[in-house]
């Protein structure tokens, strides 16, 4: 007992207590600087830098040759009807509408855990190491913050490159003042989803800060466009970036408030960049890896679905309308005078109606935000529509974008079926058929897309009302068979051990030069998009021909090319058979 006392006391004097080690934050700085020296230079290896350099003058040239030709080739962006007065008069309120736009796309960003994504080794290796978080944070933060801008602001100098053509202004003035437009767009979404992630902004009140920010500058750009406001109504956050963007043609020292307003931005940005949540950077550092390799692999399905795994949007445990979850009961066989219950895969073959009412339900799981969005793009793409047949065809490109993503979020209901390829194949019936039918609900859906969409290009342009509503439900659906393909293309096929030449999948050789490589990846990636394109032809069709019988046409063209694509979804596993079978066939008989 005596020894133990001893033993006690002597552990806890001060003679056995091991001294407090305070870091240095100077030499935790230099050892951080050498670790991302050391891995930079591992990822590179070998790179040769003067081939680098090549690459990027080539860009840049042709880039830049690419721009200048399309100034002069596309018929302006800016409408006939519109001058430099009315230009500076009503340009700042609808081209705020960007920076307000990126404001509350940050907002709700940073709810959500963003904007920055680290690496998972950097968080359990360095964030959790005694150094300065704010010194680990501040090279990340600043990255997005320079990727942002420069990424934004490089499509802002090209946009008003295609605007001096119509303008006074020269073109430097006009590339400088878009470019610095665009930087500031940049700079507002990431410092702001940074400081909102930060401040722990809760994701109620973002989607609220986010509606009222959008709503002011809206409601503030439709009455300066039709002349309907005066004095402070006339007054909005975005104006004086907005006005910034118009300094080809003159220049105000109150729009310097803007940049300015941004350089404060993103100071505090780099402030309180340490203050970031781990938990956040860890769950969105382990996504935008996998989200990369998506990428990379250019699988679009499941880019898109950790996309919505950022957002941290999930589906509804219980559907729109429906009060509680009914509990259906197993079927009830009778053998030898029992009841036995039987599995529902067993001798159960669906049946339109079935396949209607699942869809159904899976369309009203969606959450809110989804349908938002949804409603979202079908206005983009009444905005893109109207414009590209008033003012330029380069608003085609909105109106593309538009349908494309719609269509992509309209189609759960086959996402999901094309995710248990175990159930689908397990059922006695071709799996073609079933992919049809899913495209039923989808396309109810997106008839309401192309409402919203014809209500908004109505609203812009007065004159194309009948037209309108006349393209709208056949232009979505046809746009919407893009994401129909990459979707269906996506189903697993019954593996082959040779190509349809014969020659074993393994083997290094190829159709395509290694030359032209690129170019057939670029084409595979890009053609769900050239699908969906086909879909905007009345658009131009009503630009260019101005004549009702031209646009019924191109909706017939339509109306087939959307049957086609829904018949290979019905018999694409029979066709890719009998086509294999064609090519052996002709190997037998020529051996």
């Amino acid at each position: 007992m005596q020894r133990r006392q001893y033993v006690l006391s002597a552990m806890s004097s001060d003679a056995f207590a091991e001294p407090t080690v305070v870091p240095d934050q100077r030499t935790s700085k230099a050892t951080l600087d050498d670790l991302r020296t050391t891995r930079q230079r591992r990822r590179l290896g070998d790179t040769d830098w003067y081939e680098i350099a090549y690459r990027v003058y080539l860009f840049g040239l042709v880039g830049l040759t690419l721009v200048v030709w399309l100034s002069d080739a596309v018929d302006g962006v800016i409408g006939d009807g519109i001058d430099s007065a009315d230009l500076l008069a009503r340009g700042p309120s609808i081209i705020g509408l960007l920076v307000i736009a990126a404001f509350a796309l940050g907002v709700r960003s940073g709810a959500d855990g963003g904007p920055v994504a680290i690496e998972v080794a950097d968080i359990r290796h360095v964030l959790l190491a005694p150094i300065s978080r704010r010194s680990v944070m501040l090279r990340p933060v600043a990255q997005r913050l320079r990727a942002a801008a420069f990424a934004i602001g490089l499509g802002g100098a090209v946009l008003g490159q295609l605007i001096a053509t119509e303008v006074e202004g020269s073109r430097a003035a006009w590339a400088a003042a878009c470019g610095a437009f665009g930087a500031i767009v940049g700079v507002t979404f990431v410092a702001t989803a940074v400081i909102t992630h930060t401040l722990r902004v809760p994701r109620w009140f973002a989607t609220i800060l986010a509606a009222l920010a959008l709503a002011w500058q809206g409601a503030v750009a439709w009455g300066i466009w039709n002349d309907e406001t005066t004095g402070l109504a006339r007054v909005a956050p975005g104006n004086l970036a907005g006005r910034l963007a118009l300094w080809g043609i003159s220049q105000r020292p109150i729009d310097v408030i803007a940049i300015a307003i941004a350089v404060a931005m993103t100071a505090a940005a780099l402030f309180l960049g340490g203050q970031l949540r781990l938990e956040a950077l860890a769950r969105r550092g382990e996504l935008v890896s996998q989200l990369r390799f998506a990428a990379t692999v250019q699988d679009l399905r499941t880019v898109v679905q950790l996309r919505r795994q950022l957002r941290s949007e999930m589906l509804r445990t219980r559907p729109w309308g429906q009060r509680h979850t009914p509990t259906r009961p197993a079927p009830v066989a009778m053998t030898n005078g029992r009841a036995t219950s039987t599995s529902a895969s067993d001798d159960w073959s669906p049946s339109a109606s079935v396949i209607w009412r699942r869809d159904s339900r899976s369309l009203r799981r969606l959450p809110a935000a989804r349908f938002f969005r949804i409603a979202l793009l079908a206005a983009i793409g009444g905005v893109g529509a109207a414009l590209t047949i008033s003012a330029s065809p380069l608003f085609g490109l909105l109106l593309l974008g538009a349908l494309f993503f719609a269509g992509l979020e309209s189609l759960e209901p086959l996402s999901q079926e094309i995710d248990r390829p175990d159930l689908t194949d397990g059922m006695p019936i071709e799996r073609g058929w079933i992919y049809a039918n899913h495209l039923v609900a989808s396309a109810i859906l997106l008839v309401f897309v192309g409402l919203i969409g014809a209500a908004v290009a109505v609203l812009v342009d007065p004159d194309i009302g009948a037209v309108a509503f006349a393209v709208a439900i056949p232009m979505v659906w046809a746009g919407a068979m893009g994401p129909v393909v990459v979707t269906v293309l996506d189903a697993p096929t019954a593996p082959s051990p040779t190509t349809l030449l014969g020659t074993p999948r393994d083997a290094e050789t190829s159709l395509v030069p290694p030359e032209f490589a690129g170019f057939s990846t670029a084409l595979r990636t890009l053609l769900p998009v050239l699908i969906s394109a086909i879909g905007t032809v009345p658009v131009f069709v009503a630009r260019f021909a101005d004549d009702g019988a031209s646009v019924g046409r191109s909706l017939i063209a339509l109306v087939l090319f959307t049957t086609i694509v829904v018949l290979w979804v019905r018999r694409r596993d029979p066709w890719g058979l009998k086509l294999r079978n064609f090519f052996e066939e002709g190997r037998a008989a020529s051996a």
